[in-house]
C-alpha cells in the first residue's frame, strides 16, 4: 500500500507530516486530508481571513512529490465564511 504524508502549508511556512500514513490511493488520502483540515479548523478560528485564506492541505507520495493540494477556502473550511 502507498504512503501518503498529508502536509499543512500556510502564510507561516510548512508544517510537514514526518511519518505519513499507508493508504489504498489518493482517494483514500484526499478523505484523510480533509480529515486534518477539519480538525484544525477551531484553531484557525482566531486568524485574520487573509492569512486563513492561504491555507492548504498538500497530500505528498513516497517520492516525496506533491500529488494533490487542496485550498482550504475552496472547501468552505476557512473561518469567517
Amino acid at each position: 500500500m502507498p504512503r501518503y504524508y498529508i502536509d499543512v502549508r500556510s502564510h507561516f511556512g510548512i508544517d510537514e507530516d514526518p511519518s505519513g500514513i499507508e493508504l489504498p490511493d489518493i482517494a483514500a488520502a484526499r478523505t484523510e486530508a480533509l480529515k486534518v483540515a477539519e480538525k484544525l479548523l477551531k484553531s484557525w478560528a482566531g486568524m485574520l481571513p487573509n492569512y486563513s485564506s492561504e491555507i492548504m492541505i498538500e497530500i505528498v507520495g513516497e517520492d516525496l512529490r506533491p500529488v494533490l493540494i487542496i485550498p482550504c477556502a475552496d472547501l468552505g473550511l476557512t473561518p469567517r465564511e
